[in-house]
């Protein structure tokens, strides 16, 4: 049998030569199918061979399906393993128990693997007032008309930035409850929510940021974060109003908490604060994020997350957000920190969360990073160490626009993995 084997292997190797090795398809990988003609067989073990000699680069689909133990790389070990198969010594691969579909659980119980953008802010706080809403909304719809065009299937979405203009209160200093919402502000999301679902793009909405901790506000309502009662108003009189409209949207990709909380926590508890305002003990951050994620879960049929500063924070050097009851992770990647923190050779599995985790910013030009690559190429790199999501960072923020950077990259990614780009 080994004889036969070999024998096949040189033959096939020589056909394998004229063909090209970046074999890519949509739909779910079959571990060891590196052709992706349904059967494991002679053909996939020399395409794998040919991967290892340097004689020819497997990439996308083609790269998963050759990674037979699911370790993010494409060795000797997955050789041997798919030689193995082949001889009838095993019948399944040992990667096949650790895949599962790459995504996060969504709504309706299937795999999401969110790529799109941030959209941040065009009205920072008075985002979804009454105010000149009708030309800002057709300025919003041409923006999503845009966004589908590219292949943009998720959108990351600012709401209460600092806690300021929305929602309403009942003073502007700490101690004071949050009392409701601005006028069809609710409305003006749902409405939002029901443009983007028909252009097939889901909303990540995120609550709040760091920002509403910052001294140089005119008002001051951070104290959500450590004051019990003032987080139990802004939840009864802000949230639930919206989480009752929007619970269960298909226009509603998951809620994010807060935004990278890191530059607000106290350093004797690893938090890096920005000296621009307030910081508070992890404790209390910690209480907010798992308060409010509970909250949003008895009224949302969405998963809830919020989004770290860094992977540095979500395992890779600290763990400080675990056991919160959250449903996915959420990380931003920048790239000051890709020499120190780098998805693309670092496997999300080594991070030791229990959860799947997402890369919720990211630079909007990684050519012109020290990375030198496109965002297909990171795209395909994080894809095969077991992230999953994408969204960069930012359709609308002046010199840090993606908007030139995308190209077709969300596109192709899209269509090779359309079970769960969706």
């Amino acid at each position: 049998m080994k004889k036969c084997i070999g024998l096949v292997l040189s033959a096939v190797l020589i056909v394998l030569a004229a063909i090209p090795s970046s074999v890519s398809a949509a739909g779910t990988v079959k571990l060891g199918d590196v052709d992706n003609d349904t059967q494991v067989s002679a053909l996939d073990l020399a395409a794998v061979k040919q991967h290892l000699l340097g004689t020819s680069v497997l990439t996308g689909n083609a790269y998963i399906a050759a990674d037979v133990n699911a370790n993010g790389e494409i060795e000797a070990l997955d050789f041997a393993e798919i030689k193995q198969y082949l001889l009838g010594k095993i019948t399944r691969f040992s990667g096949e128990q650790q895949q599962t579909g790459i995504g996060i659980t969504w709504m309706d119980g299937k795999k999401l693997y969110p790529v799109g953008v941030n959209y941040a802010w065009y009205n920072w706080s008075y985002e979804f007032s009454d105010n000149n809403w009708a030309s800002n909304f057709a300025r919003i719809k041409s923006d999503i008309d845009t966004m589908s065009t590219k292949g943009v299937r998720a959108l990351r979405w600012w709401v209460f930035p600092d806690l300021a203009y929305g929602p309403i209160w009942s003073g502007a200093n700490e101690g004071s409850l949050c009392t409701g919402l601005p006028d069809k502000w609710v409305d003006h999301m749902k409405e939002t929510c029901d443009y983007a679902l028909s252009k097939n793009v889901k909303i990540y909405w995120t609550i709040t940021s760091f920002d509403c901790a910052r001294n140089d506000d005119s008002v001051d309502h951070d104290d959500i974060i450590d004051n019990p009662v003032v987080l139990q108003s802004f939840l009864d009189n802000a949230m639930k109003p919206i989480l009752q409209k929007l619970g269960d949207h298909q226009g509603v990709m998951g809620w994010d908490i807060i935004n990278e909380p890191e530059w607000i926590v106290n350093k004797a508890d690893n938090g890096e604060p920005n000296g621009k305002g307030e910081s508070f003990p992890l404790s209390a951050m910690r209480n907010y994020i798992k308060t409010t994620c509970a909250y949003i879960h008895q009224y949302a049929k969405q998963p809830v997350s919020f989004g770290s500063a860094n992977m540095k924070w979500l395992g890779a050097q600290y763990d400080l957000w675990d056991d919160l009851g959250l449903d996915f992770y959420d990380f931003h990647w920048y790239d000051w920190a890709t020499p120190y923190f780098n998805p693309t050779t670092t496997p999300a599995s080594s991070l030791n969360l229990d959860k799947p985790v997402i890369i919720g910013e990211m630079m909007p030009d990684a050519k012109s990073s020290s990375l030198g690559m496109t965002h297909k190429q990171v795209l395909d790199a994080i894809y095969r160490n077991g992230y999953a999501g994408y969204l960069l960072w930012s359709w609308n923020d002046g010199a840090y626009d993606c908007k030139p950077y995308i190209g077709n990259d969300f596109i192709d990614f899209g269509r090779e993995h359309s079970d769960v780009v969706r």
